[in-house]
């Protein structure tokens, strides 16, 4: 798994190298490697330390749309390893306002690392998922996005707020702090699996988080990133991992730090 993202990366970093040379298009690239204390996801924990290399391009492809693609991982460093994921995906972005922004595209989820057991073949190792969302484009960048996966039918609406604090002006250049806070909801049939599905406790649920990191513009094209995050859920079950109190790794609310180099080109 390990060798199959190193070529992608590099594949999508020799497409921003090249960009200018490709067909004329204006290509961007974008990745970033992180490393959290804690995965959570949709609030519900996953693992603890894990990496989340990403990269992603793209590319204009009419009057205020811009198609991408990228390939999103969560590789846990120790400790329960079933649920790494490596997430190919594709969308597109369209500016239909002045301060309005549609995103939609799909993704698949594989989690290559859960193992084959005799009588529990119903657990899926990979999953579709698409998804749509409103950006607008005004203080806190609101937006609201809904997600649905079909092999475990999970739907999820999830609503985002960012912002930005410059201070540069109270420090020194190239320094801020990067708010965030979300709300959503979800709800799966399938989970992980028929064989998980009654030991979850309630199918919905609802979820919160925050998160704040100080940021450092090392150049042009890069930035460091260190913070913390918090998220919370109203869920029954620490996680959707396990069913085994021994080996879940995870809590109901948890709170995580994480680090990261983001470049852009």
């Amino acid at each position: 798994m390990k060798k199959l993202l190193g070529i992608a990366v590099g594949i999508l970093s020799a497409i921003g190298l090249y960009a200018e040379d490709i067909g004329g298009l204006d290509w961007s690239l974008e990745t970033s490697v992180s490393f959290q204390t804690e995965r959570v996801f949709r609030g519900r924990n996953e693992f603890h330390k894990v990496l989340t290399p990403k990269v992603q391009a793209g590319c204009p492809v009419g009057d205020g749309c811009n198609a991408y693609v990228g390939i999103d991982t969560a590789i846990a460093i120790d400790g329960l390893t079933a649920f790494n994921q490596v997430t190919p995906y594709l969308g597109v972005l369209w500016d239909v306002a002045e301060i309005c922004t549609l995103d939609g595209g799909y993704r698949h989820h594989f989690y290559p690392s859960i193992p084959n057991i005799q009588g529990m073949e119903e657990i899926k190792h990979s999953s579709s998922e698409i998804y749509g969302g409103v950006v607008v484009d005004v203080i806190g960048e609101p937006s609201l996005y809904v997600f649905y996966d079909f092999d475990r039918q999970e739907l999820a609406v999830e609503g985002r707020l960012f912002y930005n604090v410059d201070l540069s002006q109270y420090a020194f250049s190239g320094l801020g702090i990067d708010l965030g806070a979300k709300v959503g909801f979800d709800r799966a049939n399938k989970p992980f699996g028929d064989t998980y599905q009654e030991s979850f406790g309630k199918k919905n649920y609802g979820y919160y988080g925050v998160s704040a990191d100080l940021v450092y513009e090392l150049n042009s094209n890069a930035r460091a990133k260190v913070g913390f995050a918090y998220e919370g859920n109203s869920g029954e079950k620490k996680s959707w991992v396990n069913t085994l109190s021994d080996v879940v790794p995870g809590h109901k609310n948890s709170l995580w730090v994480n680090a990261s180099i983001d470049c852009s080109f």
